[in-house]
């Protein structure tokens, strides 16, 4: 069962309709403007209904596409068929709308006034112009309207209102009211991020996954638990509010969707110059300067999953491909540019390049995006990468898990110089001592790595304390002694008394006996 509407997060733009459509300022009405979906619509209902509640007498037409075509096209249901000349038609429409309403006041809700026709327009225009109706319109950002329409707050006789999209907070109160209870505050930033606080998006996305019960209630708090595309009459919603593409244009929002932002010289050399001017005149992709850059991206969330959906894997995996090698051809030259070129290469029909997965596996790393480093990391190894690759992924693995026994157990076999062996040796310790809290099998793995082979490949000095403050200060490769700093582990981070002698009596059940190598 689908949940009511509540009315929620509108109250301002409700007050300020309430006192446009009550005359304040000598004004006689209000137009309504904003992108499709935000509410426009919706909140132009509420105002005539208002209206009505205080006695007015409302009437409501709709503008279309199709009865643009048709003189009075938006009025024919409540006049019914008229004909004459222009003038004695507007004068008998205008009275035929006011007919019965006596000394009440007459309001008029007109939905898609840019798409009345030129004597719909005229008509409307004449009601407020002689004072004889107030009119609450709506109009959508971006569209022509007809010039009687616009002149109408042009020339001071309506107010506008720019009505904006939900904010997250408002998102977030919205959601609650309508489902009735808490919602987990990273589902409503996520149900935010994709809707971008479009009320028809919100609603329809809303609906759709309550259907598919990806939005429910655990433990009294609702969670959008998302696992696939969304709903296809989201993106039957979303594709009719795109249009028909030409090839061209398709192309622009393609590659957009699988990258969200494109300088726009990189944007021109993949595709039709010409086409990414079309995409930005139809309100599908914006453009911002950023310095001397200037970026395109598109304008909804949602333009991109609803291409996404419908792209094939071939062609998502090629387009990708042309992505990560334009942005190798001109330079990479931004800070995140080799991250972006990795994350685009290995979902794409590129030969994997190990140096390039290995480099972004350590900037995900870098970055703390511990997931896309272990799948950067074990698409390096896949493709070559070898020691370096598998450790960026132990120590990956260990930041996500707190334990990476199976890809440490990996590390330790591949590695095949002096070096190699010291630093996974290392690695192994600061997971058995900080992550795992197995003190005492640390100092058995450092006792074993002391006499490697019958070699002192490891040389641990005497200011290995027993609370590891530093479970490594200083190694020996080959007879030649130098100090080793330990990757994330400072000398202000020791475990509490408390938490040593815990651990001293946790002894891990696959820990060997002493002297011997831990798994």
């Amino acid at each position: 069962m689908k949940p009511s509407w509540p009315f929620v997060g509108r109250l301002e733009e409700l007050r300020f309709l309430d006192e446009a459509t009550r005359g304040a300022g000598g004004l006689r009405g209000v137009v309504l403007a904003g992108a499709a979906g935000v509410g426009k619509t919706w909140l132009a209902r509420q105002a005539v209904a208002l209206a009505g509640e205080r006695g007015a007498v409302t009437r409501w037409v709709v503008g279309s596409g199709s009865g643009r075509s048709l003189p009075l096209g938006a009025f024919a249901a409540l006049l019914g068929p008229m004909s004459g000349d222009p003038a004695s038609l507007l004068g008998e429409a205008s009275r035929a709308l006011v007919a019965g309403a006596g000394r009440a006041e007459v309001v008029l809700g007109i939905d898609d006034a840019h798409l009345l026709d030129e004597v719909s327009a005229l008509l409307v225009h004449q009601l407020v112009v002689h004072d004889m109706a107030t009119v609450v319109a709506t109009v959508r950002t971006g569209e022509t309207a007809p010039a009687a329409v616009t002149g109408l707050w042009k020339d001071g006789y309506l107010d506008r209102l720019e009505v904006q999209p939900f904010p997250q907070p408002q998102t977030g109160a919205l959601l609650e009211a309508i489902l009735g209870g808490l919602v987990e505050g990273v589902s409503v930033s996520r149900i935010w991020a994709i809707t971008q606080g479009n009320a028809l998006y919100l609603r329809q996305l809303v609906d759709g996954e309550i259907e598919a019960r990806r939005l429910h209630r655990i433990r009294g708090v609702w969670r959008w638990s998302r696992e696939s595309p969304v709903s296809p009459g989201l993106v039957d919603l979303v594709a009719i509010r795109m249009g028909d593409l030409s090839e061209s244009m398709g192309a622009v929002v393609d590659l957009l969707a699988l990258e969200e932002s494109l300088g726009v010289r990189l944007l021109t050399r993949l595709t039709d110059p010409m086409a990414v001017e079309q995409a930005e005149a139809a309100g599908l992709i914006s453009v911002e300067q950023t310095g001397r850059r200037l970026q395109a991206r598109l304008t909804h969330p949602l333009y991109g999953e609803v291409r996404r959906a419908g792209m094939g894997l071939l062609r998502a995996r090629r387009l990708r491909g042309r992505i990560s090698q334009a942005l190798a051809e001109t330079g990479a030259r931004r800070v995140d540019d080799t991250l972006r070129r990795a994350v685009l290469a290995v979902d794409s029909d590129l030969k994997p390049d190990w140096r390039l997965l290995t480099e972004a596996a350590g900037r995900a790393a870098q970055l703390c995006d511990l997931p896309l480093a272990v799948r950067l990391g074990r698409a390096a190894q896949a493709a070559g990468g070898g020691f370096e690759a598998q450790a960026i992924v132990v120590a990956a693995v260990t930041g996500l898990t707190g334990s990476a026994n199976a890809e440490m157990a990996a590390l330790l076999a591949m590695a095949s110089t002096d070096a190699e062996v010291v630093r996974a040796t290392m690695m192994h310790v600061i997971d058995l001592a900080w992550m795992q809290l197995r003190p005492k099998d640390a100092e058995m793995l450092l006792e074993a790595a002391e006499s490697l082979d019958g070699t002192r490949l490891l040389t641990l000095p005497a200011d290995r304390s027993a609370d590891y403050r530093a479970p490594l200060g200083g190694i020996s490769t080959g007879g030649r002694r130098h100090r080793t700093r330990v990757p994330g582990i400072g000398s202000g981070l020791r475990p509490s008394h408390r938490d040593q002698q815990r651990a001293d009596g946790r002894r891990h059940p696959r820990a060997g006996p002493a002297g011997q190598r831990p798994p």
